[in-house]
C-alpha cells in the first residue's frame, strides 16, 4: 500500500503537467465515452475535467505576449431500464494578448454540446435521437447545429470487447466566416447521411481503449457535388484509482469540400486527467 501511494504521489504531478502542456483541442465527438454497461438501472453518472493555464512568450523586451487557456469537458449519462440519455459537453478557450497597452486580443475558442437518446439500448438493434450545437472560432465556424436520428446495431458485445455500427439521417446548419472575404458569412443547410463504427476494448483492470470513426455525406446543389467528412477519435485510458484516469487522445477530421477555403485535414493530440463520479 505504501509503495502504491509513493508511485501515485510521484506520477500525479507529472500527469498534471502533461495535461496542461498538451491541452485538449478535440472537437470530434466520441459518443461512446459516456455509455456504460452496468446491470443496475435508474442512475446518473458522469465524467468531467478542467485544465487552466496562463503563460507568456516574450515578443520583445517590453512587449510580452500573454496567453490564457481554459479547457473543460463534462459528460452526463442517465440510464433507465430501457433507455439511456447522454449529454456531452466540451469547451476550449484561448485568449492571446499581444500588447497590454493597446489591449489587442485574439480569441480562438471551440466547443460543442451534444444530447443523445438511445431507445431500447439493450436490444441488438436500438434507436437513437440526437441534437448538437457547435462552434470553432479558430477555423471560422461561427455556428453548427444539427438534429437527426438513426439505428444502432450491436455487432459484438462481450465482457471486454464491444463493437457497434450506427447509421442515420440528420439536418446540418453551418455558418462560416470566409477567410478570403472579410465580413462575409457563408451559410449551408444540408440533409446528410451520418454513419459510425465504434469499439471499446478492455485490456486489463487498469487499461482500456475506445475509438469511433464517423462518415458523413450530403449533396450540395450549390457546387453540384457531394460534401464528405471523415472523423476519427481514439483514446487510451489508464485508471489511476476509482475516480482518476489518465487519458491520451488522438482525433482528426478530413473534409473534401469545406464550405469555405480552410485546411481540409486537422488533428489534435492531447493528454489529461479525467475525474469520474
Amino acid at each position: 500500500m505504501r509503495l502504491k501511494t509513493i508511485i501515485l504521489t510521484s506520477i500525479l504531478p507529472v500527469l498534471f503537467i502533461l495535461s496542461v502542456a498538451s491541452p485538449a483541442q478535440s472537437q470530434i465527438l466520441n459518443i461512446e465515452r459516456s455509455r456504460v454497461d452496468r446491470d443496475t438501472v435508474n442512475y446518473l453518472t458522469g465524467k468531467g475535467g478542467l485544465n487552466f493555464s496562463m503563460f507568456n512568450r516574450n515578443a520583445g523586451k517590453n512587449n510580452p505576449n500573454n496567453f490564457l487557456l481554459l479547457t473543460f469537458n463534462g459528460d452526463l449519462a442517465y440510464i433507465s431500464a430501457k433507455h439511456s440519455y447522454l449529454l456531452l459537453n466540451y469547451l476550449n478557450y484561448l485568449l492571446i494578448n499581444y500588447d497590454s497597452k493597446t489591449e489587442r486580443n485574439t480569441v480562438a475558442s471551440n466547443g460543442y454540446s451534444h444530447f443523445r437518446i438511445n431507445l431500447h439500448r439493450n436490444r441488438k438493434l436500438s434507436y437513437e435521437l440526437f441534437t448538437q450545437l457547435q462552434a470553432d472560432k479558430a477555423r471560422g465556424l461561427e455556428l453548427r447545429t444539427l438534429a437527426g436520428g438513426g439505428l444502432r446495431l450491436a455487432l459484438l458485445r462481450k465482457e471486454n470487447t464491444s463493437l457497434y455500427f450506427g447509421t442515420g439521417l440528420m439536418h446540418e446548419h453551418e455558418e462560416w466566416q470566409d477567410p478570403e472575404q472579410e465580413g462575409r458569412l457563408r451559410v449551408s443547410d444540408l440533409p446528410k447521411s451520418t454513419n459510425y463504427f465504434s469499439a471499446k476494448v478492455k485490456l486489463n483492470d487498469h487499461v482500456n481503449t475506445e475509438g469511433i470513426v464517423y462518415y458523413q455525406t450530403g449533396y450540395d446543389g450549390k457546387i453540384d457535388d457531394w460534401r464528405n467528412r471523415i472523423s476519427n477519435d481514439l483514446t487510451l485510458n489508464v485508471k489511476l484509482n476509482k475516480t482518476l484516469t489518465f487519458r491520451t487522445n488522438f482525433n482528426c477530421t478530413f473534409e473534401d469540400e469545406p464550405i469555405v477555403p480552410v485546411t481540409k485535414f486537422v488533428y489534435a493530440i492531447s493528454n489529461g486527467i479525467q475525474v469520474q463520479f
